[in-house]
């Protein structure tokens, strides 16, 4: 049986758990899971106890809050990755953010945890055993299609990884998935809605009645990064990576109340990413804190 929290959880919030869990092998977020990963993918609830003696709070968890909590025993990997897929199964029906979870995501978070049990150099850094979700126009060499949310691309698994995505895994992060764009990033029409994609659908700017954080309901959307942005918003990610070529990083930041880098044009590398321009791509990261 997989473990969903390695701590145990209150009875109501438990079966709420389990409510999300079976109310998405009926939604359309089941359909971007593969079918042999489900059994990974869908963990059910098991209540033991965990051996660390302080609790470790996993929503709204910083970077700096997951390293200490790697750091002092009070987390792993694997169990940062059962919650992020836990709280996409609850939901990412509703807001569509997510397009595509990664089937080896949980596989990526028990070497993590491995490397900093044996105390190998290096597992101290920053990323290191940290899920982070990329937009879906940035390629990854996983079992992971890079469509830039269209249905024309669909099948397209790269032979390797895109540059910033390289650094990430040789940081030692995990590909949690890929998050909807709009389609083209806003360039395959002036009409097409903000955070829509013929893949993924529309993301929500409101799930009122649905969750009860105000920055989940009122996290709105703003050109092609704004999946990235609503997913930190409403921690199903700590970290999530997009890209700008006019606004996207920042306009759907200020809009959700993320903290945002828009690096220099050319500080970071465009290779692997399904360009616009030259002279205005980025890719940038976005996080709630």
């Amino acid at each position: 049986m997989s473990i969903l929290y390695d701590l145990p959880l209150p009875r109501a919030a438990a079966a709420s758990s389990r409510r999300c869990l079976l109310a998405l092998l009926a939604s359309p977020l089941a359909a971007k899971i593969p079918a042999r990963a489900r059994p990974d993918l869908l963990p059910t609830i098991s209540s033991y106890r965990r051996r660390a003696s302080a609790w470790f709070k996993f929503q709204e968890a910083t970077d700096d809050a997951i390293q200490l909590g790697f750091k002092n025993g009070s987390v792993t990997s694997k169990q940062l990755v059962v919650f992020y897929l836990d709280r996409i199964a609850c939901l990412d029906p509703h807001l569509h953010t997510v397009i595509e979870v990664n089937p080896d995501a949980l596989a990526q978070a028990a070497r993590t945890d491995a490397e900093r049990a044996s105390g190998r150099h290096g597992c101290g850094g920053p990323l290191h055993g940290v899920p982070v979700p990329l937009k879906d126009n940035i390629a990854m060499h996983d079992r992971l299609n890079t469509t830039a949310g269209s249905l024309a691309m669909l099948g397209s698994v790269v032979r390797r990884d895109a540059g910033v995505a390289a650094r990430l895994r040789a940081a030692g992060a995990i590909i949690l998935g890929k998050n909807n764009p709009t389609e083209w990033s806003a360039f395959r029409d002036n009409n097409v809605p903000r955070g829509w994609s013929a893949r993924g659908g529309q993301t929500l700017q409101s799930v009122c009645g649905i969750v009860h954080e105000e920055h989940v309901r009122s996290a709105t959307l703003c050109w092609s990064s704004s999946c990235s942005a609503v997913a930190a918003a409403a921690n199903l990610a700590a970290v999530t990576l997009g890209t700008e070529t006019d606004g996207s990083i920042l306009c759907p930041t200020s809009l959700n109340s993320m903290v945002r880098i828009k690096p220099t044009v050319g500080l970071t590398s465009r290779a692997g990413v399904i360009p616009i321009t030259p002279r205005r791509d980025t890719v940038g990261v976005a996080s709630a804190f």
